[in-house]
């Protein structure tokens, strides 16, 4: 099955195989507050500090994105599948939302999340069927702990395995990224 061409379908499969975290981007378009689910978020450099999403162009938040200019990016908890649902537009529930905006310099974010960015958008990139939306992060805020992310993997939730693992590297004191070569 390896030797097949890459298709749609097995380029998702193949991608599922990468643990994301889940965020919702919030911004707002006049007097409207717009919300989405997404798991393509990265860091893209600290100095300056920039982060990206990317939206699919068929969706309400990338049509009024010309629109937004300010926007957060709030990560969700482990125990927050719900809003990841609901602002997938999955909610089906009659009941009142399970959520509030916290009102915070342009753009609300998203009460009891992980972490929440203040963004303002730097760059918009035509990406296939996706936007990439280039984002400066003005301020941030880190929520209370447990620090329990939501994780996104095969397409199904998950949370982190948190017995102790092998600590990273302190590359802080290098003068040089570290790069590694391999010789075949």
């Amino acid at each position: 099955m390896d030797n097949l061409p890459p298709d749609a379908r097995r380029f998702r499969d193949a991608m599922g195989l990468l643990a994301t975290g889940i965020a919702v981007i919030v911004g707002r378009s006049g007097e409207e507050v717009m919300a989405m689910t997404v798991n393509a978020v990265n860091s893209l450099s600290l100095e300056p500090m920039l982060v990206l999403f990317c939206p699919g162009k068929r969706t309400k938040f990338a049509q009024r994105l010309e629109a937004m200019s300010d926007f957060t990016i709030n990560f969700l908890r482990y125990d927050q599948q719900a809003l990841s649902t609901y602002f997938a537009g999955g909610w089906r529930e009659p009941s009142a939302p399970p959520f509030r905006f916290v009102p915070w310099r342009a753009a609300p974010r998203l009460e009891g999340s992980l972490a929440s960015l203040d963004c303002r958008r730097e760059q918009v990139v035509d990406a296939g069927d996706h936007w990439m939306v280039v984002g400066r992060v003005l301020d941030l805020r880190t929520g209370v702990a447990p620090h329990r992310p939501l994780l996104f993997f095969q397409g199904r939730y998950h949370g982190v395995d948190f017995s102790p693992g092998v600590p990273a590297p302190d590359l802080s004191a290098e003068d040089e990224p570290a790069q590694v070569f391999y010789a075949f």
